[in-house]
């Protein structure tokens, strides 16, 4: 006979805390950081810059939940399906972070030699709109 209701009389008496998303500011023109340190909308933009400059699976440092797989799609046409992965390589690598919440409305800007992709991230924090530029080959 299995039992219907599970009591072990155990007690709640602990709160939980969402910890801050406080960063250190990274500068990406070539100075160097000033020490100074993000939180809410603008570390949450750097977040998503970061993941998506880093390539998934390459940098041992990182997690293999960390960065974005866009390797085996360099090189092909820019097509509506090369269009879908991308997008879908975006949302999967967004996603991995808990504090961002959708990664929707994307369109898509066909260059000579790449394709620019924008998109709005639903985060804790608030919405961003951000963009990303995929390197490809262009028929």
């Amino acid at each position: 006979m299995l039992p219907t209701e599970y009591n072990d009389d155990l007690v709640q008496d602990f709160e939980i805390e969402t910890q801050p998303t406080r960063t250190y500011a990274l500068r990406f023109d070539g100075y160097p950081c000033s020490g100074g340190k993000l939180d809410g909308l603008e570390a949450m933009k750097q977040a998503i810059f970061l993941i998506l400059q880093t390539e998934r699976f390459q940098y041992a440092i990182y997690s293999w939940n960390y960065g974005i797989e866009l390797n085996a799609l360099l090189g092909q046409t820019m097509t509506p399906y090369l269009q879908a992965k991308v997008a879908k390589a975006i949302e999967d690598a967004l996603m991995a972070d808990d504090r961002v919440l959708s990664v929707e409305q994307f369109s898509f800007t066909k260059g000579k030699r790449n394709l620019l992709v924008k998109f709005i991230v639903t985060t804790t924090e608030g919405d961003v709109e951000s963009e990303f530029e995929f390197g490809g080959e262009t028929a």
